[in-house]
């Protein structure tokens, strides 16, 4: 399995542009997409409150050494991909994309709970 060098190159050029902050001279991202991006990460939070109390209740019990780390982890990822998706609020598909990852998460952390 070769590694195309050129093309990994390419994708470090356009990472630092997808999560820039924008300038002046960007262009306004749409009210809709601002607000679909804001309530669908609402949602996110609402439900991750959930997952978080069944894991604080979860962390109180019986201590298996998989759990803290395992529910530590899909919830930092989903908070990472939430907050990616705020920043590059800009694109048109990015953040949608990010949130599905976020809210993969998400349900993992239901199911890992036992929500």
């Amino acid at each position: 399995m070769s590694v195309d060098v050129s093309r990994v190159k390419q994708l470090r050029r356009q990472l630092p542009h997808a999560f820039r902050l924008p300038t002046a001279t960007d262009p306004r991202p749409a009210n809709r997409q601002i607000a679909a991006v804001c309530g669908w990460a609402a949602a996110l939070g609402l439900g991750g409150m959930a997952v978080a109390l069944r894991a604080f209740v979860g962390l109180i019990g019986h201590y298996r050494g998989w759990y803290a780390p395992t529910v530590i982890t899909v919830g930092l990822l989903g908070l990472a991909c939430t907050i990616a998706a705020f920043a590059s609020v800009h694109h048109r598909r990015l953040p949608f994309a990010l949130l599905g990852v976020a809210s993969a998460t998400l349900l993992t952390g239901w199911v890992v709970t036992g929500l």
